[in-house]
């Protein structure tokens, strides 16, 4: 039983900096799909002027 504690404890540290890179990496992916969308809108807006 002691030794699972350790075990969990080990493991929990270990896994405390993948938590907070994948909190980055998420955070970065969401800046990029708002900058995605946004081109998006402007290549449908240029579209749509070329169009008239």
């Amino acid at each position: 039983m002691m030794s699972q504690n350790r075990q969990d404890r080990k493991d929990r540290l270990r896994s405390e900096p993948d938590f907070g890179v994948n909190r980055r990496a998420h955070s970065e992916i969401q800046g990029l799909a708002h900058r995605i969308k946004l081109l998006f809108d402007k290549v449908g807006d240029v579209e749509e002027m070329t169009r008239k």
